[in-house]
């Protein structure tokens, strides 16, 4: 499209402060002489800005610049909150979650599938020829235990400014991050043991809990800073927690990374109550402060970390390369991974560690990560302007969500109807062990804001209004 030269021109200029706030753009006829389109592109141009918030205009002859805030934040958790143990029992609307995502005809706003156009596909395709040329027998062969050798002593030196020391032989390949949290659960935990969530959280998390058998207890967290110590700490005295599951950066669905400060007192409290912690740390390489942030392993002093993460949101999916990092018991881990599956794809590990050795893979991520917080940006602004006062959402700091709160919205209900209508959401009790956040949702912000997109998310805020007036 024509038009987006210019949207991307501009907002990328407000983004890094090239121009300023209240700051006059451009005539819409030098924008136009300035691309070389027409006067109608430029104007479609600086009607998407308008209505994604960088730009404001009192008459169509002259727009400024402004940065699009929000003022309607969740600041707080939800005020009817509750905590209580509780055993995970209906997961059946993840498989039809799933099974929705493979609709090409639905809008995709739901299940967290993350951008593929924007991974760097060409290279990685340029990787797994030379890998098959160079290396033809890396296809074909198992890699039992731990991984291929290569790999894990590239992926300990790669991740020690975030992840601290790992010796590569306590280093677990594994099929992606969920297989490594899977794993971990597996190790540390028996049926009927507690397991402490972040609320919300993620709801594979969920599913796994209740594979293992296991309780559920959900923390307090607040939306911008993350669990509440207060509330651990109080929890912790009242029930034998045995894990605590938690992202601290870049969560999913709130979006939050937590600070330093934060983490490190998590986990005090952890030690002192004996609760081992389960770091997901997933969203790390796509959240939007420029340096890439530490992590809970970092700051882990008394063993009690167990750090899983993966290449599955910035190199891509497909590669199915995650990686387990037991605090102990290392061999107990490994046998729990022995009985899954042997050896995780070996084709995968050689690319992966042919892109460590030779790219900057970081970067890649901090490529993404730019385009996210632009995403996510437009699509809360379309939000707000469709929903006004009646909307309210998350801020992130990282990954590609929003987390919506709608109040006196059924949003189950109302998503069993959006997908008649070939539009998909994720429906807040998804994300809770106990069915809270009802009035609330996670929207998707991962994939390029087209017009169809536009089209689609409009028709979901038009059912949610008329689904408010019913009641």
């Amino acid at each position: 499209m024509l038009y987006q030269q210019i949207v991307d021109f501009i907002t990328e200029r407000i983004d890094k402060g090239t121009i300023l706030p209240g700051e006059k753009l451009p005539s819409l006829r030098k924008m136009a002489d300035q691309f070389d389109v027409s006067l109608s592109t430029a104007v479609e141009a600086y009607r998407k800005l308008e209505l994604f918030g960088y730009v404001e205009a009192k008459d169509r002859s002259a727009y400024r610049a402004r940065l699009p805030i929000s003022n309607n934040i969740i600041l707080k958790p939800s005020k009817k909150f509750q905590s209580k143990v509780a055993q995970i029992e209906n997961i059946d609307h993840i498989l039809e979650l799933f099974n929705q995502s493979q609709d090409t005809e639905t809008a995709p706003f739901g299940v967290g599938t993350p951008a593929l156009e924007k991974f760097p596909f060409k290279l990685l395709n340029r990787y797994l020829i030379q890998t098959l040329k160079y290396q033809p027998l890396s296809a074909v062969g198992y890699l039992f235990g731990n991984g291929l050798e290569e790999l894990r002593v590239l992926l300990s030196k790669w991740i020690r400014p975030w992840a601290g020391v790992s010796h590569p032989s306590n280093i677990i390949i594994t099929n992606g991050c969920l297989e490594a949290v899977n794993i971990s659960l597996a190790t540390e935990c028996e049926a009927g043991d507690i397991v402490a969530i972040e609320s919300p959280c993620y709801f594979g998390l969920l599913h796994a809990i209740h594979h293992h058998q296991l309780k559920a207890i959900e923390i307090k967290t607040d939306p911008q800073s993350g669990i509440i110590p207060e509330s651990l700490e109080e929890l912790s005295k009242k029930h034998k927690i045995k894990i605590l599951i938690t992202s601290a950066n870049g969560q999913n669905p709130l979006g939050f990374t937590m600070s330093d400060e934060r983490k490190k007192e998590i986990l005090k409290i952890c030690k002192k109550n004996n609760i081992h912690i389960i770091e997901d740390d997933l969203y790390g390489e796509i959240c939007y402060q420029k340096k890439r942030p530490k992590t809970y392993k970092y700051f882990d002093k008394d063993n009690i970390v167990t750090y899983c993460s993966s290449f599955s949101k910035f190199l891509g999916p497909g590669l199915r390369i995650g990686w387990c990092i037991p605090s102990h018991k290392a061999q107990d881990y490994l046998r729990h991974k022995l009985s899954l599956n042997l050896s995780s794809t070996s084709i995968s590990q050689y690319v992966a560690s042919n892109l460590l050795k030779n790219e900057d893979v970081l970067s890649l991520g901090e490529s993404l990560s730019d385009y996210y917080q632009k995403n996510t940006q437009i699509y809360s602004n379309v939000l707000e302007n469709y929903l006004g006062d009646k909307v309210s959402l998350s801020r992130p700091s990282g990954s590609y969500f929003l987390w919506v709160r709608i109040e006196g919205l059924d949003s189950v209900k109302v998503f069993e109807k959006a997908k008649k209508m070939k539009l998909s959401f994720t429906p807040g009790p998804f994300f809770s062990a106990t069915g809270q956040f009802e009035s609330y949702l996670r929207i998707n912000c991962a994939h390029e804001f087209t017009e169809k997109r536009h089209e689609q998310l409009v028709k979901l805020c038009k059912l949610f209004l008329a689904e408010l007036a019913k009641s």
